[in-house]
């Protein structure tokens, strides 16, 4: 009989591989798939539920549902072009304002998801205004969404935090944060350097004085997000239930529609993560994870467990999500790599590699953050089947050219940040 540790192996490969082909949310496929596979392992039905996590999934609805409305009530949006107004006629700052400021807008909570969209669409729009690259503008919105997307308010920081504790570790969200931004800055100055970001000029630059001011509703939600900042980060406040109440009190004063809220809130996105959740509880507790855990640790030294590690997530954020997939799935081969090599090799590390080389591979265009790209281009503009299919030949080698310098740092142990915030 097939040992049910591989049976574990074989689902999962079965599910990612179906939601790949299939173009299906693989997050209620997880859920079903978990309850199948857990009965046969005589699990109960609440030890398979077990992996869902409902404090992430409040977290989560929470953040979101406060910028969806940021974002419904117009004020994401004039934030961002009074901000690249500043630079005036100093134009050739707009790839480095365009990377700060989506890494700064993730940052505070929306994430790599909803900044990545807000600011990519942005950037193409404003590129094609101002008459500048537009692939180059979307890069450095894009690539700065990836980057600030590890901080503790944001989707990918509580995720990482929710599945570290169970497993015995925490306070590493600075250092998480502070890997994945330099993973984040490192390819967008290579970026700034191949499409010589230095020499964008504009014929059109945008006016601060041209720009409307925030109005009432706008200023509200503003506050709104000061205030969850500092009393999230400053005095450790629940940040899920800090944002309903943030978001309670902008629906009292009627600062923005919720219904339109709601719907930007990314539901499959979060089932996604919380449905994949609940698979890989199934799979550790039937030894899938310490089984792959096992082999890559037969393959690997001390030296070698950082770069493969980064290796395997790049290669399986290509194929597959890295909140949805790849973060719950080798965040817990982290810490059996970590307990292997004890004293060696630092869980820490090893997952900050795991989620800076998994967002690396973000920008290919069989991912969200690549094919954002391509269709905020083609929205933009009329576009042919040619000039799309050098778009997605260029993307995917830039993916790849950004999991490559990942490896590369990991070797080097960049991600450890020289044990600083440890």
């Amino acid at each position: 009989m097939m040992d049910l540790s591989l049976i574990s192996l074989i689902v999962l490969a079965v599910v990612v591989a179906i939601g790949f082909i299939k173009k299906v949310n693989i997050g209620f496929f997880s859920i079903g798939a978990a309850f199948l596979l857990g009965s046969y392992g005589q699990m109960s039905a609440k030890q398979i539920a077990a992996g869902f996590s409902s404090s992430m999934f409040v977290t989560l609805v929470g953040v979101t549902f406060l910028f969806g409305m940021a974002s419904a009530n117009g004020t994401l949006n004039l934030f961002s072009k009074k901000v690249v107004a500043l630079v005036g006629k100093r134009t050739y700052l707009i790839p480095i304002l365009m990377f700060v400021l989506s890494a700064f807008i993730s940052a505070i909570g929306p994430g790599h998801i909803a900044a990545g969209i807000l600011m990519t669409t942005f950037a193409v729009y404003l590129a094609f205004e101002l008459k500048i690259n537009p692939m180059a503008t979307a890069l450095y919105a894009k690539l700065g969404a990836n980057a600030g997307c590890a901080s503790v308010l944001s989707l990918t920081g509580i995720l990482a935090k929710n599945l570290s504790e169970p497993l015995g570790y925490q306070g590493f969200g600075t250092h998480l944060f502070l890997s994945t931004l330099l993973s984040g800055f490192v390819f967008t100055l290579v970026v700034y350097i191949g499409y010589k970001g230095w020499r964008v000029n504009s014929e059109n630059p945008l006016k601060l004085s041209e720009i409307p001011a925030f109005n009432r509703n706008q200023k509200i939600t503003m506050a709104s997000i000061v205030a969850m900042v500092i009393f999230c980060i400053g005095f450790k406040f629940d940040t899920g239930l800090f944002a309903f109440a943030a978001a309670s009190v902008l629906i009292i004063l009627h600062c923005a529609d919720e219904k339109t809220a709601i719907r930007q809130i990314p539901w499959g996105t979060l089932m996604m993560i919380c449905g994949v959740g609940v698979l890989v509880n199934v799979l550790t507790k039937l030894g899938g994870i310490k089984l792959v855990s096992d082999f890559l640790a037969s393959h690997m030294t001390a030296q070698t467990a950082v770069p493969i590690i980064a290796a395997s997530s790049g290669i399986l954020s290509w194929v597959s999500s890295t909140t949805g997939v790849v973060m719950p799935t080798l965040f817990p081969i982290a810490d059996e790599i970590a307990r292997t090599f004890a004293g060696q090799t630092n869980y820490v590390e090893l997952i900050s590699a795991i989620t800076a080389t998994s967002f690396a591979a973000a920008i290919s265009p069989l991912s969200t953050g690549g094919a954002i790209i391509m269709s905020s281009y083609s929205a933009s503009k009329p576009t042919t089947t040619e000039e799309m299919n050098t778009m997605f030949k260029t993307l995917f080698l830039l993916s790849v050219a950004n999991v490559s310098i990942n490896v590369v740092m990991a070797a080097f142990h960049v991600f450890f940040l020289g044990g600083l915030f440890l």
